[in-house]
């Protein structure tokens, strides 16, 4: 398994809400397998309206979608490690991600 960073941008009635990004952590085998994660699994919705509760207050959102995701570099232990920078292998644009 892998460590993934997800930063997930938010949209409301089809608009992008620009000031709202919300990182989440997802363990996955590779990179198709961190899209399949966050489209079957209610607990990311739920931390991410957790995360928006928490940082933004109030805000309405009724769609999100991946716009980077970053893969951590892990110890031997399977801790990820702080000393090294996570590696981008993913961002919006460099292939279609159907998401809600």
């Amino acid at each position: 398994m892998a460590k993934y960073g997800v930063i997930v941008g938010l949209s409301f009635v089809g608009e992008d809400i620009e000031e709202a990004q919300v990182p989440i952590m997802i363990d996955a085998l590779d990179l198709e397998d961190v899209f399949f994660e966050l489209q079957g699994n209610l607990e990311y919705e739920y931390e991410l309206r957790e995360f928006v509760n928490q940082n933004y207050g109030e805000l309405e959102f009724d769609g999100w979608k991946p716009k980077q995701v970053l893969q951590f570099l892990l110890t031997e232990d399977g801790d990820m490690d702080e000393d090294k920078e996570p590696t981008l292998v993913w961002t919006e644009g460099d292939g279609e991600v159907s998401m809600n």
